[in-house]
């Protein structure tokens, strides 16, 4: 059993955010973006323990903004939680028999669905934040009866517990006997009786030895035994003095990891080792706490939610590149947030999830398989369904029409007809026009296998980047680098990724991938066939011709070669090929120039580009196209 869907409503950063959740999810963003807040939200809805550490809702997690400035006024926060079967029965017998009351079926799948929801307002008769949890039935409204039971819930959590592990880890603290993972752990230990017995003994010969080792311990023993003396009862009591453990709890209660780095290297505690080390060993006992006594703890049928901040912390690159493994190998779902680029080039495209803030709060961008809008259940449909060959389909278990790729217009003209007479129709048609939208910006399985084979080199850069753009080779990745440095715009220092697309895939992906996850983004091409032909395969993705008019240049002059020629940089260019060892390039005319430079595209682009860097006033006689794409980059939406 899994999170399938994650809706929020006025929670801290988030204003609105509807998220679809895989076995694993990534969230990725600058700080402050509302990662952390989508953790939270999982975490306060399917954790119901109060007076417990970071449980509960405070008036710090009621959405605020120029519209909101008092938490008591307003929306209430709502949480959603959904969970659906991938197949009919896919749940096990025991968690339907358990949970038969709250969930809800799909009459012609036969698919099982939990929707709840958590709420939390301003209550003022009891002057506080009161939180309601509620099941729903596919109308998103309560439960009752039966379905309205607050054991109900407590069955739910039994089946889906979490466990939150923060970017803040001390080991003093995760490995002491007070931690929520290591005690457990430690107090899960049995140890058989006459073992015990037997320690108990050693432990009592080895301390009366060690008092005798030396007159020091010994006085020091008689003198604390005048405790008893001062501190008498009825029947006298007894002090000693203890240097061992009085019994097996007491020696598993100060257990302690060591490691030793290399063979030669002396064994040291944790805490004696780097905050790389440190962190890892955190993570791992996570795992082992997950693995070991999880179904002792919970039903056997369990299924375990694991909510990680920041997994990567104080690694170096190669570890956080292996710790996807070990990540992605954890039993249950997993939904981590991480601020690695070498962390996110293993993870696959569609677990990823882009969150970011603006002026209306906290957005998640995805690349999700499905595209679903929710409306009513209409007979009308049954025929646009049959005839749509799988791309096209209704969940009766949650009232939803889904959409499985890019719906086309024709479609999309019937559905609007079969809606039409309702008095509904409105909201429906506004439902059905969204899906419609998001429908388009569809990435099919085969184009991404593609960036997962020719991307993963730029993965993490472009993910975390704030723009990007778009350039067809190496030698134009240089060159714009070094023009925007001219021009006092340094692409790095911006946040602007730049992406030699002819390297690692094709630019209509790169374009369709920046507008689903919300990347602002430009593309320059060359003025010849080839360019223009990659303006067209952007174009037919569903862009408008004005969106193309404003994110894509071609250099006039054909392709870059031509184009540097044109604009009277020869005199640069030879200079740059006769400091290349080439004497005869002062002398060559523009076609044998153009030529001699596409043989080294790179070596001549790299040594202009750092003279652009340099010269200003060089920068600004390089091409209009250019110079224009990297000044349109500011404050670019």
């Amino acid at each position: 059993m899994q999170l399938k869907r994650l809706k929020i409503a006025n929670f801290r950063s988030i204003r609105q955010a509807d998220i679809d959740l895989g076995p694993v999810t990534i969230l990725i963003g600058t700080n402050n973006a509302g990662k952390s807040a989508i953790l939270e939200a999982i975490r306060i809805a399917l954790t119901r323990r109060w007076g417990q550490r970071g449980t509960g809702f405070t008036e710090y997690d009621v959405h605020l903004c120029d519209g909101r400035p008092d938490p008591k006024v307003g929306d209430p926060v709502v949480i959603e939680v959904e969970l659906q079967e991938e197949a009919a029965n896919e749940w096990p017998e025991d968690l339907h028999g358990e949970l038969e009351d709250i969930i809800q079926l799909d009459p012609m799948s036969g698919r099982a669905s939990i929707i709840m929801r958590v709420s939390c307002s301003w209550d003022a008769a009891e002057e506080s934040f009161v939180p309601r949890w509620e099941f729903l039935n596919v109308d998103r409204n309560p439960l009752a009866g039966r379905g309205a039971r607050a054991v109900n819930l407590q069955e739910f959590f039994q089946f889906l517990p979490v466990f939150y592990l923060e970017a803040l880890r001390d080991v003093a603290d995760e490995f002491s006997s007070r931690s929520q993972f290591w005690g457990k752990l430690l107090r899960t230990v049995q140890i058989p009786e006459p073992l015990e017995q037997k320690s108990k003994r050693i432990f009592d010969l080895l301390n009366r030895r060690l008092l005798g080792a030396d007159p020091l311990l010994a006085n020091l023993a008689t003198g604390l035994s005048h405790i008893s003396r001062v501190a008498a009862a009825d029947v006298p009591g007894e002090a000693d003095l203890r240097l061992l453990p009085l019994n097996t709890w007491d020696i598993l209660s100060k257990a302690e990891v060591i490691y030793q780095t290399e063979g030669d290297k002396p064994w040291l505690p944790l805490a004696r080792h780097g905050q790389g080390v440190q962190s890892l060993s955190i993570m791992f006992l996570f795992k082992a706490f997950v693995e070991l006594i999880l179904k002792d703890l919970y039903r056997p049928e369990s299924s375990a939610v694991l909510a990680l901040e920041e997994p990567e912390t104080h690694l170096h690159p190669q570890a956080a590149r292996s710790l996807w493994r070990h990540i992605s190998e954890l039993p249950g779902q997993k939904i981590v947030t991480t601020h690695s680029p070498y962390f996110l080039q293993h993870v696959p495209f569609r677990d990823i999830r882009v969150v970011r803030v603006g002026k209306d709060g906290t957005t998640v961008g995805s690349l999700p398989r499905q595209f679903r809008a929710p409306v009513p259940y209409i007979p009308q449909l049954d025929a646009i369904v049959a005839a749509s060959a799988g791309l096209i389909t209704y969940d009766r278990g949650l009232n939803e029409l889904v959409l499985s790729g890019s719906l086309p217009q024709k479609q999309y003209r019937q559905l609007l007809v079969a809606y039409g007479d309702r008095p509904d129709r409105q909201a429906i048609h506004a439902a059905l026009r969204k899906a419609f939208d998001t429908s388009q910006e569809f990435i099919s399985d085969a184009e991404l296998e593609q960036l997962e084979t020719f991307a993963r080199r730029i993965r993490g850069e472009i993910f975390f980047a704030c723009r990007w753009l778009l350039v067809e080779g190496p030698s134009d990745y240089h060159l714009v680098h070094g023009i925007a440095k001219g021009l006092g715009y340094d692409l790095d220092e911006h946040g602007v990724s730049v992406i030699d697309f002819q390297n690692n895939g094709s630019p209509e992906i790169f374009a369709v991938l920046a507008r689903a996850l919300g990347y602002p983004w430009l593309a320059v091409v060359d003025g010849d066939a080839a360019g223009l032909d990659y303006i067209a395969r952007i174009a037919a993705r569903s862009f408008s011709a004005d969106e193309i008019a404003r994110r894509t240049y071609s250099l006039p002059a054909g392709h870059l070669e031509q184009q540097l020629v044109a604009d009277g940089l020869q005199p640069e260019l030879k200079a740059i090929l006769i400091s290349f060892g080439n004497a005869a390039a002062a002398s060559f005319d523009d076609a044998t120039l153009i030529a001699t430079l596409e043989n080294d595209k790179i070596g001549y682009a790299a040594v202009l580009a750092k003279q652009c860097a340099e010269n200003p006033v060089l920068a600004q006689r390089m091409s209009a196209p250019f110079r224009n794409a990297i000044l349109s980059l500011r404050g670019l939406t």
